[in-house]
């Protein structure tokens, strides 16, 4: 792990169960992590859902895009002790973290794509396997279109199955504008658009404070679909790692602050 990160202090605003690998590893690196969890994350347990996990038998392949959605689906399986209904289904992730929440069930992925972004998935799966299959898509409410709209596109069969909800971490409302009033924060890491959307709406309350730090601060985050919402949010200092991954971040902030000296 890279060293060059001592004493700076780096916002990490990933959830409670998500944020001890990022800031574990950002101590590593002598950095001091300044953690702020601002979403949550909630099981969906519906009628609806109830329903189209009753019908698996009628689905080829499972399509997971995010590590939560495969925590949520193998957690609600287990409960109501429907492992068998799902010998018959080949399973395919967006990346390295959804991967590894897979196995950590048991579980292997037949279908990555080379590049961890939804437009890729689709795409790739397509050139690979073709339009004749039958997908249940696991996801979140805040996922994006992506996927979705180009799976209806090229005419696949598929169905949308939320699994859970993010919300607001509104009690970390009070840390995090004393974290932003008293200038503590070096770097502002954001690790998916819906972290920067709830940045927004715990912030609006100090909008002098959030236009000087969008202006000023660096801006670390984890992959293009991000950063095009924090662009959009109005960050100035942006940057993106190559790899899209809280390594991928670190390394990024090391070369940034080599650079600067």
């Amino acid at each position: 792990m890279p060293a060059g990160l001592f004493g700076k202090r780096i916002l990490v605003t990933r959830s409670k169960e998500q944020s001890k690998a990022f800031a574990d590893k950002l101590m590593e690196a002598g950095a001091i992590p300044l953690v702020a969890p601002l979403l949550i994350f909630q099981a969906r347990n519906s009628e609806k859902n109830t329903a189209l996990l009753q019908q698996l038998d009628t689905f080829s392949w499972l399509f997971f895009t995010s590590a939560n959605g495969v925590k949520f689906f193998f957690e609600h399986v287990e409960r109501v002790q429907m492992e068998a209904m799902l010998s018959h289904l080949h399973i395919a992730v967006v990346g390295k973290k959804t991967e590894q929440m897979l196995k950590h069930y048991g579980y292997e992925a037949a279908f990555i794509p080379n590049s961890f972004q939804g437009s890729q998935m689709v795409s790739e799966f397509l050139q690979t396997y073709g339009s004749e299959q039958t997908i249940l898509l696991v996801c979140g409410n805040k996922s994006r279109n992506e996927i979705p709209d180009q799976l209806k596109q090229a005419r696949v069969f598929f169905r949308k199955l939320i699994m859970y909800d993010t919300l607001i971490n509104e009690i970390t409302t009070v840390q995090l504008t004393d974290y932003i009033k008293t200038g503590m924060i070096d770097v502002y890491t954001f690790t998916s658009p819906s972290t920067i959307a709830a940045f927004e709406e715990m912030t609006a309350s100090i909008p002098a404070y959030i236009d000087v730090i969008k202006q000023q601060k660096l801006c670390l985050c984890i992959g293009t679909t991000t950063k095009d919402k924090a662009t959009q949010a109005g960050f100035k200092q942006l940057r993106v790692p190559d790899e899209f991954t809280i390594d991928g971040m670190i390394e990024t902030l090391h070369d940034h602050f080599k650079t600067k000296g």
